[in-house]
């Protein structure tokens, strides 16, 4: 039987990844965090983007202070990106206007990458420790095609504001993906088995 003897905070208010979470049945509890994403330099790949982003909120997460000494917990955050074929960057919208411009773009193909990082804690004379850490990064191409007249039955049913892109390919929004290429979890927002694979790797796991 596998057992979870330690907490996965994830500092995220993203739907999606908690939806994916909860899917794999691993427990985690939803923290705060409070990166400035504007200081991270967009002239460079998506990956590199991505993971400095993740790795930015992971040094803002607000981790609630341990309750005993040697305590382990581990900590997740993450950020997904798309890029179309027209060289158009899919961050999140800032409007509804500019969600419709993105899915108009995203009708002829878009690479998503998620980038994220994952640490495992202990706490030691008051503060938490780094004992391991991993950065990493999954991707995809996908056609995710919302034709004109759907767009406000699609827009009206999702948070869009807070999705990359304006795509959430779950849901109401799968009847409009046409296909994709590499992890799909990728497009949705967490790579589920590569974090698996880590989370196993650091002892996450009691089997």
């Amino acid at each position: 039987m596998i057992k979870f003897p330690y907490v996965l905070y994830i500092a995220s208010n993203s739907a999606s990844r908690k939806n994916l979470l909860e899917q794999a049945q691993i427990p985690f509890r939803v923290i705060a965090q409070d990166a400035d994403e504007s200081l991270i330099d967009t002239n460079q790949s998506l990956s590199q983007i991505v993971t400095q982003i993740a790795q930015l909120k992971m040094q803002h997460a607000q981790i609630p202070q341990g309750e005993y000494e040697n305590e382990i917990c581990f900590v997740l955050t993450a950020d997904t990106m798309g890029l179309t074929k027209s060289g158009r960057i899919l961050t999140k919208p800032v409007d509804r206007a500019d969600a419709i411009m993105m899915l108009e773009d995203a009708r002829i193909g878009t690479l998503t990458v998620t980038g994220f990082c994952l640490r495992k804690l202990q706490w030691q004379q008051g503060f938490w420790v780094v004992v391991e850490e991993v950065v990493d990064v999954d991707q995809a191409n996908s056609i995710f095609n919302v034709p004109d007249q759907f767009l406000d039955f699609y827009l009206d049913a999702i948070p869009f504001l807070s999705v990359s892109g304006a795509i959430s390919i779950e849901g109401i929004g799968a009847q409009f993906l046409a296909s994709v290429s590499g992890s799909y979890e990728a497009v949705v927002g967490l790579p589920m088995f590569k974090l698996r694979d880590y989370l196993f790797a650091f002892g996450f796991y009691n089997i």
